[in-house]
């Protein structure tokens, strides 16, 4: 007998094979999808996505937002946090003003920097003033980068990045061990009646793709995420196994935009049309996706424009053209930052050095570990990087993410040092105007500039997917953009 089947009679434990590692668990840094996954068993925020894609209430049982979009008022419920505190609106201060620190390093400080003034007129109410308005707002709060945790576990951990979390979530964190696993219990004084199902989740790290598919294959571990595309329609037809599939994710190109080729557009127009999206397609994922010519605006969300959608069909004359136009008519050398940790990832990058070959440009691959990729893209240290990525909130807001340059000019998701003031201005108009038509008037001029400027180049969609053994139920692989955030559905989870 498996060890999972075992305990899954002894009731309430299930393992779950992540694709690595997190890097950090520290609540307003984004550590990639595995990081979020445990985040998410043992935080809650005030507000986060629930598995139907839409906003949900959690540690605030209500809130109101003002006509003019600039004050939202929190009204808290009863819960508690893992060490029996109540979780009161000192906390949401402590949490948010922590997120807001300019010296610090939160993953979504510019977009909750509009936050001027946080305002606790009793325990169980917090008012966000605004500097100015933005109907966007709930959805970074709903992420999990914004999770509220105890103001007294701030004051002793905050500085410390292996204190032992404590949030208000469905479970407990109980250890760490390093290069293995984080196990997490249930929390009894959760605030959602008979919520968590398990007793226990272990997270337990598969850096290796191969290693993890064969976890699930073989019964020790019940859920799997990052499902190899060669190995998806195996476990989809697989007698003990079940696929749950979605198209949300992106994949595309970063540009450092202080290294100089990369400083003008004509160089990053020329990738973007001499890039065959069937090559990736086929050798990075198994021919499972789709490409994408222009911006990885999802069909019906606002922005999306049938017209635009074709912008970069390719064409390797027109990009030679450009690269001359540049001032590069014979290319340039160019060290390009991906990661051998994930086979898509490495794939991309190695179709990528054969299509740019033909427009002159020699590219050396960079394909170190996951957690060393992404320190690199932190720190905007590479010349150009294989994006895969989503946006992170549904609003359209979400392309402030990849093209607002602001103060914080070096972030996971952008192209560094790229600062346009157009962009910025139409992206801060989007954010605060609040009529829906006048809103749809100014992503279109904001896609017509990216376009022109291309500081990212986009490819394709890509299927994201999570397996389970038979017996697994209540997990939600979450629709488009949010699938990164399924991990908040273990609350629903069961083993039988």
């Amino acid at each position: 007998m498996s060890l999972t089947s075992s305990m899954a009679l002894a009731g309430g434990t299930l393992y779950f094979g992540l694709s690595g590692e997190p890097s950090t668990l520290d609540t307003i840094i984004q550590p990639g999808t595995a990081g979020r996954t445990v985040k998410l068993a043992i935080h809650r925020g005030l507000v986060n996505y629930g598995v139907d894609g839409k906003i949900s209430p959690e540690l605030a049982e209500s809130y109101d937002i003002s006509p003019d979009a600039k004050e939202y008022t929190f009204h808290l419920r009863k819960a508690t946090f893992h060490d029996g505190s109540p979780v009161t609106a000192a906390d949401v201060k402590a949490s948010l003003a922590r997120i807001l620190d300019p010296q610090g390093k939160a993953a979504f400080r510019n977009e909750l920097s509009i936050i001027s003034n946080i305002e606790t007129p009793d325990e169980k109410t917090v008012k966000l003033v605004l500097s100015k308005p933005s109907v966007a707002l709930i959805d970074y709060l709903a992420l999990p980068e914004s999770v509220i945790v105890p103001a007294a576990w701030l004051q002793r951990n905050a500085g410390n990045p292996t204190a032992s979390p404590i949030g208000a979530g469905p479970f407990k964190f109980v250890r760490w061990t390093r290069g293995r696993e984080i196990v997490v219990e249930k929390y009894a004084g959760y605030y959602k009646a008979g919520k968590p199902e398990l007793d226990e989740v272990h997270y337990v790290f598969y850096g290796d793709e191969n290693t993890r598919v064969n976890a699930l294959k073989s019964g020790d571990v019940d859920i799997i995420e990052y499902v190899p595309a060669k190995d998806a329609a195996s476990l989809k037809q697989g007698p003990d196994t079940q696929l749950l599939s979605v198209n949300g994710p992106f994949m595309g190109l970063q540009f450092n935009t202080k290294f100089e080729p990369f400083s003008k557009p004509e160089v990053r127009q020329a990738i973007a049309y001499a890039v065959d999206r069937s090559v990736i397609i086929n050798t990075a994922f198994n021919g499972l996706g789709a490409p994408i010519y222009g911006l990885p605006i999802p069909e019906g969300y606002m922005g999306y424009s049938a017209s635009k959608a074709n912008y970069f069909s390719h064409d390797v004359e027109k990009a030679k053209e450009l690269m001359k136009k540049a001032g590069y008519p014979n290319g340039f050398a160019v060290r390009l930052l991906a990661s051998s940790q994930y086979s898509f990832h490495q794939n991309t990058a190695i179709a990528l050095q054969s299509e740019l070959a033909k427009i002159g440009i020699k590219v050396t691959l960079d394909l170190p570990d996951w957690a060393t990729r992404m320190a690199k893209a932190t720190a905007g240290d590479y010349d150009f990087t294989v994006l895969g990525s989503l946006g992170e909130i549904t609003d359209a807001d979400w392309l402030s993410n990849y093209y607002y340059g602001g103060d914080k000019l070096v972030r996971t998701n952008n192209s560094p040092y790229f600062n346009d003031p157009q962009i910025n201005e139409l992206l801060d108009k989007g954010r605060a105007t609040v009529d829906k038509a006048e809103r749809e008037k100014i992503y279109s001029a904001f896609v017509d500039r990216a376009l022109e400027l291309s500081p990212l180049d986009f490819f394709m969609w890509r299927e994201q997917d999570y397996a389970i053994r038979k017996g697994v139920t209540g997990f939600t692989n979450m629709p488009g953009f949010l699938t990164f955030q399924s991990g908040i559905s273990i609350e629903n989870t069961k083993v039988e």
